[in-house]
């Protein structure tokens, strides 16, 4: 018997919940788009920035000025998109994979009369203050940041786990629709 939690639903492979695959990507999908919009418009004005005082006078410059323009601001908005997503999308994996490790623990830890308990709540609030604390050290933000730092991860990781429970929950509140 695999210790796993599973959601027979999913039909993904491994026993996986489809949210543990579905949040990192839409998160990377999120902020790729969020990094090529920041970064194309940083390219753009970067570009005039560099050219501002050889500006072409022809047409036929102007034209090759543009396409040059618009080349190195689509280069530089799909790489910083890949860059922004692949982070956002690598931290909020983290946060999923650390939670559902948790989850794992706490519910291998509660008695079998227990299992009705929504405990995940708790477990987003630990992922979120371990996840909070880890970014902390990584890009070394001031120790004067750390409180609020550690309570908006806490906060946040609570609300995100507090939002699953409640999806639980309404499932075995809804009635059940016929197929």
């Amino acid at each position: 018997m695999s210790s796993t939690i599973t959601d027979p639903a999913s039909g993904l492979p491994g026993g996986l919940r489809s949210d543990l695959v579905l949040i990192p990507i839409a998160a990377s999908a999120f902020g790729f788009v969020s990094g090529l919009l920041t970064s194309s418009r940083l390219a753009a004005r970067q570009f005039l920035a560099e050219n501002a005082h050889r500006l072409p006078t022809t047409v036929q410059g102007w034209y090759f000025y543009q396409k040059t323009k618009n080349y190195r601001v689509m280069y530089s908005g799909v790489l910083g998109g890949l860059k922004t997503g692949g982070r956002i999308g690598l931290w909020t994996a983290t946060f999923v994979g650390l939670e559902e490790g948790i989850e794992a623990g706490v519910r291998r830890s509660l008695p079998d009369s227990a299992a009705s308990y929504r405990t995940r709540w708790a477990s987003g609030g630990l992922a979120g203050l371990g996840l909070a604390t880890t970014a902390g050290q990584i890009y070394r933000l001031s120790r004067y940041a750390a409180p609020r730092r550690m309570f908006l991860g806490a906060s946040l990781g609570i609300i995100a786990g507090g939002s699953h429970d409640l999806r639980d929950w309404m499932k075995t509140k809804l009635p059940v629709a016929l197929d």
